[in-house]
């Protein structure tokens, strides 16, 4: 549930300095399902002459098309739904998306890793991998009022990006300057009913100001401002504060060049959530909320994005894009976590606990990124040409004090006592050890979609070579070459349904260490796929059947050597997943949306 309150009360108060002239002028944000791809965002969005459930982003191929057109299975979901929805987490935003599935949040509710076609994005590490406009993050914070869609594709094969994740890619867009004068102030409360405003059923909630001005209509030059804070406690109530602002400046010039700049500056507070423990292969018997580890502190992360993003048109039908990200990040961990299994000659349920403490994390993540796209006639045939290329470098000092096993006594998961865990005694001289990461890749993505007559086929490859290092010191690094290659072939039945096939692989870093101090190679991914699109009802509703078969390679498992540590790992084996997934995406009426998956 939402409830908006007049603008000129609320920003009184809380934005003086944008002047009495900015709150004359607001107006209702346009709608901007719209907007382009990330890798050709432009900065003026103007009201779609299709409706959104029909728009596909360019995750697959490189170039936005229609959802139609596109032989993969793709979805769109807009930010201003999940807020209607009462959504504050990437769970929310995710329930909209056959096939996917979120997990418990190590690094808090905002950070939730997630599931996609039955395969886990975290790689062992508990952080989610996504795409922020394009460019892939670790540890970043699902900031609501930031975000303007949330773009899936499910299965490997994305031609964004340095890596593709065997499940699938979800790409967070975020909100951009427009020519246009708006503002709103937002106070949203999710798992309400009709009653009225609160803090929601699992205290979700979620206040936000965004104010956007024209800065000279002459030469296209706009800013907008968001600032928000988010509370997204989730169904097993693990605390999880966000607050943030986001500042961009945007100029362009017609069609003819865009250019962007923009700061995100995030503060999130947070208690990590393991879940439930395993006995005998299945979850423990006990209420799904039930918390059961208990950190002596809470967890905190602050993160600063600056990206640059610019494109020019180099012709009628060709489009030159460059972008570039900065993030860095300092984070303070403090875990307690089950450790292993029950422990012998103790009650049955008896879990042994530890806690872990990271103070002074530090990450930082650099990507440089270029992309050409061209859309070329050849008497019947017309290609859709797609090169990218990013260089991405990321590094990670985490150090870890080892915390006395006496401040953390075993549990009882069927009648846990609370209250017994405490922070290290004032003055005790902690061991230290440092857990690092160095990542350097390169990847390079060619794709063509040929179209003639009915009939569409698209070609891609991807190349990606990397040195990783993760683990403590003296860990032995990861050097990898690999090729990704992807095809698909769609058949127009009629002006409302198509249906395609595709084959599509992928590749993603294990980002964990075995107990010899090795990196692990790359879990590695193939994907066949069928499927049908339709459009119902004038193309205001979209329905999409897919099935799959989903295969990997290199899976990470606890190393059993070493019972007593949960982050010795090592690679065994294979995992398959396969399966039918259905959706039905549109505007049933002007003031009804909906989404069946």
């Amino acid at each position: 549930m939402q409830r908006h309150i007049p603008l000129p009360l609320a920003l009184g108060a809380a934005l003086p300095w944008l002047g009495l002239s900015a709150i004359a002028q607001v107006s209702t944000p346009p709608d901007t399902a719209g907007t382009r791809s990330p890798s050709l965002p432009a900065v003026t969005v103007t009201a779609p002459a299709t409706p959104a459930a029909q728009r596909s982003p360019g995750l697959a191929t490189g170039t936005a098309g229609s959802t139609l057109d596109t032989p993969f299975s793709v979805t769109t979901v807009p930010g201003e739904r999940v807020r209607q929805q009462g959504g504050t987490t990437l769970q929310d935003a995710l329930r909209n998306v056959p096939g996917a599935q979120a997990d418990s949040g190590f690094n808090g509710s905002h950070t939730q890793f997630f599931i996609l076609r039955g395969a886990v994005t975290d790689s062992g590490t508990g952080s989610n991998r996504v795409l922020r406009d394009g460019v892939r993050q670790s540890n970043y914070p699902y900031t609501p009022a930031f975000v303007e869609s949330v773009e899936v594709l499910r299965g490997p094969g994305a031609a964004l990006g340095v890596r593709s994740e065997p499940g699938g890619t979800v790409n967070i867009v975020t909100r951009k300057p427009q020519l246009s004068n708006f503002g709103s102030v937002l106070l949203g409360a999710g798992g309400l009913g009709a009653g009225g405003l609160g803090a929601g059923g699992h205290g979700a909630l979620e206040t936000s100001v965004d104010l956007n001005r024209v800065l000279s209509a002459d030469h296209e030059l706009a800013a907008r401002v968001t600032a928000t804070r988010s509370d997204a406690s989730e169904w097993r109530h693990v605390k999880d504060r966000l607050g943030g602002i986001q500042v961009g400046l945007a100029q362009s010039d017609g069609n003819r060049y865009h250019l962007r700049a923009s700061l995100e500056a995030t503060h999130q507070t947070y208690q990590p959530d393991y879940g439930l423990p395993a006995l005998n292969g299945r979850p423990v018997p006990v209420p799904r909320d039930r918390q059961l580890g208990e950190p002596f502190g809470d967890s905190t992360t602050n993160n600063r994005i600056y990206s640059l993003h610019g494109d020019v048109a180099l012709s009628a039908d060709t489009r030159w894009a460059a972008d570039f990200t900065h993030l860095q990040a300092q984070s303070t961990s403090i875990k307690n976590l089950l450790n292993g299994s029950p422990l012998p000659g103790q009650p049955a349920g008896t879990y042994a606990r530890v806690s872990a403490w990271e103070p002074g994390t530090e990450r930082k993540i650099d990507s440089l990124s270029t992309a050409l796209s061209s859309t070329r006639s050849a008497g019947t045939l017309t290609h859709q040409i797609y090169l990218g290329a990013e260089y991405y470098k990321e590094t990670l000092n985490q150090p870890s004090l080892s915390v006395p096993a006496s401040t953390s006594p075993p549990i009882n998961v069927f009648d846990p006592v609370y209250g017994r865990v405490s922070a290290p005694p004032p003055g005790a001289v902690l061991a230290q050890s440092l857990t690092t990461q160095n990542l350097e890749s390169f990847a390079a993505s060619a794709q063509d979609q040929i179209d003639v007559g009915a009939w569409s086929v698209v070609a891609g490859l991807r190349f990606a070579r990397q040195r990783f290092v993760y683990g403590t010191a003296g860990v032995l690094p990861v050097q990898e070459s690999r090729w990704s290659p992807k095809l698909a072939v769609l058949r127009r039945l009629s002006d409302a349904d198509t249906v395609y096939a595709n084959v599509s692989t992928g590749t993603s870093p294990n980002q964990v260490a075995s107990s010899s101090n090795q990196s692990l190679p790359s879990r590695r991914s193939a994907q066949i796929e069928a499927g049908w699109k339709s459009l119902w009802q004038g193309g205001l509703l979209v329905s999409d059947v897919a099935v799959y078969r989903l295969d990997q390679k290199n899976m990470i498992a606890a190393d059993l050597s070493t019972p007593l540590n949960n982050f010795d790992f090592t690679t065994a084996g294979s995992a398959r997943s396969q399966g039918i997934e259905a959706s039905l995406t549109g505007q049933v009426t002007d003031s009804c949306r909906a989404t069946c998956t």
